[in-house]
């Protein structure tokens, strides 16, 4: 009977361990992925995942996240979205590139209506920075941070170096653990 309640205990340890694994790191936040196939390419994907909390405007800002852009040309550079990233059934409708001097860049991306408030955020639009005189590769590849959120500019397709993927070592560790625990108990009752 102990030894009944140890192995359902176990169990029960191990889906818990596996549902934490499973969860993303912070609830709250959003990532925007920017990404063209080469650095010639004027037509960008954004793709946005995860909840944003819209404090005073109806946009996804990122302040001064550090030179994401090249610095030549005019600072404020809105360039037009096509469908597809929403915020609860609100579309986004444009992006905007802003350059600052010293690396202080900002990022939009502008919603048509929305109201204060949390909301969920997905989806993929296309943009053509050809409207503004730029291409991809004036992107300067890196991931960006601000207040939690995420932006990551990055080629759509990566070449393959042969390398085999790297594991999350969160949930390797989650896995290992978990593995040891049942190896253990199912030691114990051979013994």
């Amino acid at each position: 009977m102990h030894e009944e309640n140890t192995m359902k205990l176990a169990a029960n340890l191990l889906k818990i361990s596996l549902l934490l694994a499973l969860l993303p790191a912070s609830a709250s936040a959003v990532t925007i992925t920017i990404s063209a196939p080469s650095d010639s390419a004027t037509e960008i994907t954004l793709t946005a995942t995860g909840t944003y909390y819209f404090p005073l405007q109806n946009a996804i800002s990122f302040s001064d996240i550090g030179d994401y852009i090249g610095n030549d040309g005019p600072d404020d550079r809105v360039v037009n979205l096509s469908a597809g990233i929403l915020a609860n059934g609100a579309a986004s409708t444009i992006t905007y590139l802003d350059t600052d001097a010293g690396g202080g860049d900002d990022f939009w991306l502008g919603f048509s209506t929305l109201l204060y408030g949390s909301y969920t955020v997905s989806g993929s639009a296309t943009a053509d920075l050809s409207t503004i005189g730029h291409t991809f590769g004036q992107l300067n590849i890196g991931t960006y941070e601000s207040g939690g959120n995420s932006l990551i500019v990055q080629y759509s397709s990566v070449p393959d170096t042969g390398s085999p993927p790297v594991p999350d070592t969160g949930s390797t560790a989650v896995l290992l653990g978990a593995g040891i625990v049942a190896l253990s108990l199912a030691r114990r009752r051979l013994v």
